[in-house]
């Protein structure tokens, strides 16, 4: 039964126009570690996020955390779901800096919202990592998350107009949509992806 009214929700909302999926629930055995979620009414730009063109935003973490998955609202001209490529950067004095962490995922899902932006369908894309790629980021430091769609160009994430964002090396006040998944640690000290591969 609960399954029906969630589908005749959706359904209903997309009817309308409005979002039918806007803060987007994570899978039951994922936490929301960190988000800036998507809201329609927020929607003001797309940044290219494949074809050679980067997007990255900044995230701080409140306690720190496992990372396992991601979620971000995106529109796409091409045939989709495609595996993306997601980076996590150290901050360099307010921008991007070096490669703390990166991984090609493979484990890709695709939600129309109902809704649309321009010319394209918005989707809710639920990127969930392998165990072998988790990583631990520590609370209170400010990094970096690129997420690079390996289809075929373009792809476009979804932001709204405030915030800090870099595209192609330059500076944006907006704020793309997405959401990190996983789980919390607590009283556990974190270790980098780096220092875990580098025991083996």
């Amino acid at each position: 039964m609960r399954a029906f009214v969630l589908a005749l929700i959706v359904t209903c909302a997309a009817a309308w126009g409005g979002a039918a999926v806007g803060t987007a629930v994570p899978p039951p055995d994922l936490d929301v570690l960190w988000e800036n979620p998507y809201e329609y009414d927020w929607m003001t730009y797309a940044f290219f996020c494949s074809g050679g063109h980067h997007t990255q935003d900044d995230f701080t973490f409140e306690e720190s955390g496992v990372i396992m998955g991601f979620e971000g609202w995106f529109g796409y001209k091409t045939e989709h779901p495609k595996p993306f490529t997601a980076t996590i950067r150290l901050d360099s004095g307010g921008n991007p800096g070096g490669i703390l962490w990166t991984a090609d995922i493979t484990n890709v899902g695709d939600y129309y919202t109902g809704d649309s932006f321009w010319d394209q369908d918005v989707y809710r894309t639920l990127l969930t990592i392998d165990e072998e790629d988790y990583v631990s980021i520590g609370a209170g430091t400010t990094y970096w998350l690129d997420l690079y769609w390996t289809g075929l160009h373009p792809g476009y994430w979804l932001c709204e107009d405030i915030g800090n964002l870099y595209a192609l090396d330059e500076h944006y006040d907006f704020s793309a949509f997405f959401t990190i998944l996983g789980s919390p640690e607590s009283g556990v000290e974190p270790m980098s992806w780096g220092e875990i591969k580098a025991t083996f």
